[in-house]
């Protein structure tokens, strides 16, 4: 098969760092309309697309996208709340939740845990392979019971309902009812215009490998990914960068999960792939529709004061979720 052009891979490259910031950012409210600003394109589009792509190089380079190796990998990619936000240090909303090594506890459980291990770089990875490849890998490496789950999802439909919910949760950064109906619509709108030009002038047939960086562009995409760090690191709120005493506490999360990524890399290698096929071919319009029930819930959630009840709700299942495939890699692991 024919390799895949440098432009081919530069477009899958912008396609997997767009999912990562849709979920990540559209979904959680934070910039919902994050693909027409143009402050996403200078500091937050290049911040997911520099991680997904540098951990989904390690991974796949260094291993295979088992879920256990994926969920360490995620957990790093969480951590950019400390050194570039500050937000696991000092959080940019009121907060009265517990604070241990002087971190705040509740929210680096979510970020780290969940949110961005699932949303920003497991989720758009899965989707990306999915959707956008011929490839299968990160499925069938999966445990039974996510691979059992996925199925139930998508017999049932179920996946009609998380853009409500993700509306909903959304909702809590809107200003307006007008935001609140168009946000969805119109980010959802732009990936649909990635996919379509995708599938017209590349098409799904390379795999997930076929459009790895090669090692020098992966070296590249670590040294942009370092420079980012000490810029934004530098220019974002750099008074809240904490005493040494707290900042070790991050040194030490970096360490831990550090670790825990090598030795499922590692294990990861010697795993044998299930002959197994998920694949989604999502027509624009069903996609479309997605992106209606995500404005249709940030509607309900910014007219009802669901959204509050809900993001509480989301943090407190998250953080449960990530404690529990914490324990089952290092379970996993040993």
């Amino acid at each position: 098969m024919e390799a895949p052009s440098a432009r081919s891979k530069l477009f899958f490259w912008l396609i997997m760092g767009c999912l990562s910031t849709y979920f990540a950012e559209v979904w959680s409210g934070s910039q919902i309309y994050t693909f027409y600003n143009l402050m996403s394109y200078i500091l937050v589009i290049p911040l997911y697309t520099l991680h997904i792509l540098f951990l989904w190089g390690l991974i796949w380079r260094f291993g295979h996208p088992w879920l256990y190796a994926l969920f360490p990998a995620g957990c790093l990619f969480g951590l950019y709340e400390a050194y570039i936000t500050k937000v696991l240090w000092n959080p940019t909303w009121e907060t009265d939740m517990p604070r241990l090594f002087g971190i705040a506890l509740t929210e680096t459980m979510v970020l780290v845990l969940f949110w961005h291990c699932f949303m920003s770089f497991i989720i758009p990875l899965f989707l990306a392979e999915t959707i956008f490849t011929s490839s299968n890998e990160i499925y069938s490496l999966l445990p039974e019971w996510a691979m059992r789950l996925l199925h139930r999802i998508q017999n049932k439909r179920l996946y009609y309902i998380f853009p409500v919910l993700g509306g909903i949760f959304q909702s809590t950064g809107a200003t307006s009812i007008i935001d609140t109906a168009l946000s969805g619509i119109m980010t959802t709108l732009f990936v649909v215009v990635l996919l379509v030009l995708w599938r017209r002038y590349v098409g799904t047939h390379f795999q997930m490998r076929d459009l790895l960086p090669d090692q020098q562009q992966f070296k590249a995409i670590g040294v942009l990914l370092l420079v980012y760090y000490i810029i934004t690191g530098a220019i974002l709120r750099p008074e809240e960068i904490p005493s040494l005493g707290a900042q070790a506490t991050i040194w030490v999360m970096y360490v831990f999960f550090g670790r825990l990524l090598y030795l499922a890399l590692k294990r990861s290698r010697v795993i044998e792939a299930g002959v197994v096929w998920f694949h989604i071919e999502p027509s624009p319009l069903r996609l479309m529709i997605l992106g209606g029930l995500l404005s249709l819930g940030s509607v309900i959630g910014f007219v009802s004061g669901l959204n509050l009840i809900l993001a509480l709700s989301v943090w407190f299942i998250g953080i449960l979720f990530g404690l529990y495939m914490l324990v089952q890699t290092i379970r996993n692991l040993a």
